[in-house]
């Protein structure tokens, strides 16, 4: 099984160790752990072996004793939709994300759509399937079907409080934001261009991994040449997306989560927001003014949701570009998020770039990745080589410093050391970032310039 449990799902190369043995052994292990006469959905994206994946895993799960509903295609927000809305005890979703085409992996969540980590459940079906996997139930679980496309789509539309006719480009990177965005748009009066929304989990564009800002140069380039309102690309589960606004530039997701938590302390008054640890200081900042409680969190969708539905706030930010809601089940949804947009731009009767504009306050390095067997002691000596900062230690390190600071931490979900740095000026940025990664690179680091 070597590598494919990872912090936030199971995930590998199709074929190799992730194959269908193994995802029926994973429906076998979680089906004993969640226990036998629950009930999950399990939906899935379209590459051409994620067929073959869930039946597998369904087989697993019905041998375990779980009823299982199978509702097809789907993106991931949508199979969170079922498990909170329809009273669910648990749910998968077969995926890999923005991974290329040979990936795949499971998503799996308990009831009320919170999320199943390796540090809260599939240690334990990974330790079940090394021990040899469960005797089968007594029962074997049914099997059903039904479609959530129709639910999910009229969830979304009662959020729409916008009158506008938004002139506005969508890149769904040929991931399963193109399943749905065509039924969004009639049924929402909208119309956009269209940036590849037929579903080929080859990626023949571009990888489907806004985060990655090359992947948005086409969508900057049709918002700029078509004078429209924003662009908006999701990712390939359509979970996170990231925004272009009217003038071609891309704004960041902490920037993005400022908008979005200011208009929610706005509307519902004081609140706990979650962000993450790599976010700019603008985010508390704006918080505080508006008397919200600003929670900073560690890097990770399990960890924001737990945050966020203990808080019992009404929204979170990750820079990932994961946005979260209360009112989702504290889970995220790309959809939901680029609604609320345009919520706020139709309110606000300004352009995209003039709303965000007064956020912009600080000049941010962006996440540089290094490749090193160094992170552990390169986290631990960070205050002793920088010394006087403000400390953080709840995921990785970060030091905040009278006109500067920076989180260094290791990545989730790949073998790499993430530096984040914000400062007040260019000039600053850049002396800084000089210090910092000369440090990092004396102690044998390589800057890792591949796409996430």
């Amino acid at each position: 099984m070597a590598g494919v449990f990872k912090a936030y799902d199971v995930r590998g190369i199709y074929g190799q160790v992730l194959n269908k043995e193994l995802g029926y052994q994973v429906g076998r292990a979680f089906g004993a752990m969640l226990g036998a006469g629950k009930k999950m959905v399990c939906g899935r994206d379209d590459r051409h072996h994620s067929p073959e994946l869930q039946n597998a895993l369904i087989e697993g799960l019905r041998d375990a004793g779980i009823d299982v509903c199978q509702m097809g295609l789907c993106t991931t927000p949508m199979n969170y939709f079922a498990c909170f809305s329809d009273g669910y005890d648990g749910s998968v979703m077969v995926t890999a994300s923005h991974n290329g085409g040979e990936y795949n992996g499971l998503k799996f969540c308990r009831k009320d759509a919170v999320p199943v980590g390796y540090e809260d459940g599939l240690d334990q079906v990974e330790a079940m399937i090394a021990a040899g996997v469960p005797e089968k139930a007594d029962r074997r679980g049914s099997l059903s079907e039904k479609s959530y496309k129709d639910g999910y789509l009229a969830y979304l539309l009662e959020r729409c409080h916008f009158k506008s006719k938004f002139r506005f480009a969508v890149d769904a990177g040929n991931g399963m934001g193109g399943y749905i965005i065509q039924d969004f748009l009639d049924r929402s009066g909208q119309r956009a261009v269209p940036l590849y929304w037929e579903l080929d989990f080859s990626f023949p564009n571009h990888p489907a991994n806004p985060l990655d800002f090359s992947t948005l140069e086409t969508l900057r380039q049709t918002v700029r040449d078509q004078g429209l309102d924003f662009g908006v690309a999701f990712d390939g589960d359509a979970d996170r997306c990231f925004f272009v606004d009217d003038q071609g530039e891309i704004i960041p997701s902490d920037i993005l989560t400022t908008l979005l938590a200011v208009h929610y302390l706005e509307e519902k008054g004081p609140t706990a927001i979650v962000y993450d640890v790599r976010s700019s200081r603008v985010v508390k900042e704006e918080i505080d003014k508006r008397s919200g409680e600003a929670v900073l969190c560690r890097v990770g969708h399990s960890f924001m949701k737990a945050m966020l539905r203990r808080k019992s706030g009404w929204f979170g930010g990750e820079l990932a570009g994961h946005f979260y809601f209360r009112e989702f089940s504290y889970a995220d949804s790309a959809f939901l998020t680029m609604i609320m947009v345009m919520n706020i731009i139709d309110e606000k009767g300004k352009k995209l770039s003039e709303l965000v504009q007064p956020f912009k306050k600080y000049s941010p390095s962006g996440e540089i990745n290094y490749v090193t067997d160094q992170a552990d002691r390169l986290i631990a000596e960070a205050s002793e080589k920088f010394p006087g900062g403000t400390v953080c230690s709840i995921d990785g390190i970060r030091l905040d410093y009278a006109d500067w600071w920076f989180c260094l931490r290791k990545s989730n979900t790949e073998p790499l050391l993430r530096l984040v740095v914000e400062a007040t000026t260019p000039d600053r940025l850049a002396q800084v970032v000089h210090q910092v990664e000369s440090w990092i690179l004396a102690a044998g680091a390589k800057r890792h310039d591949g796409k996430h």
